[in-house]
């Protein structure tokens, strides 16, 4: 019997051990391919979060450049704006500065006080032109309504129609805008 007996459980034994070689298999199966398939999710996932930061990467990127783009073009807006403002007001200082030099030459004054004048003249009209401001050339040019602004007519030849014969007042530019049209005379053909 004791032989009979150990012989079961050997026999138990094996069985148990079949038993759990299997399920030990059928375990090792299922778990060998999730994480293969939870690595391809989360490399998946962590591609697709990857892509996803760059995209908005690069659109921060490209809005940070319109931002700076755009505060460029406002800053020099801004500053166009501030130069046309002073301009305006000085541009009449110099046209009284020119006419009294006009005078001072035409009375013959002391020559220290129109070579003063003259001095301060240059000065602001070199002000202006450090910041960008022309004076239009007009006299004998051609003349065109978009800097010129004619308020007089003369009788004139073929060669000389439509062109500017005077200028009453100078006209002035800042880049492309006008900042004063210059006044003047124009000959028309009769």
């Amino acid at each position: 019997m004791k032989h009979k007996k150990l012989k079961e459980e050997e026999t138990e034994q094996i069985i148990n051990a079949d038993t759990e070689v299997s399920r030990q298999a059928e375990d090792e199966k299922p778990v060998s391919d999730e994480p293969g398939k939870v690595e391809n999710k989360e490399t998946e996932e962590l591609k697709k979060q990857v892509e996803d930061n760059y995209n908005r990467l690069l659109r921060m990127q490209a809005d940070f450049d319109n931002y700076k783009k755009r505060v460029a073009k406002e800053r020099d807006d801004m500053y166009s704006c501030a130069v046309e403002a002073i301009a305006g007001q000085l541009l009449p200082v110099v046209d009284n500065m020119e006419r009294a030099l006009e005078v001072f030459r035409k009375d013959q004054l002391d020559e220290q006080y129109i070579c003063g004048v003259e001095m301060v003249c240059k000065q602001l009209i070199g002000v202006l032109e450090k910041n960008g401001i022309k004076e239009i050339e007009a006299l004998e040019r051609d003349f065109d309504p978009n800097v010129h602004h004619a308020v007089m007519r003369e009788p004139g030849g073929d060669e000389d129609e439509n062109k500017v014969k005077e200028v009453f007042q100078k006209g002035y530019i800042l880049g492309n805008r006008v900042i004063r049209p210059a006044l003047v005379k124009v000959s028309v053909k009769q």
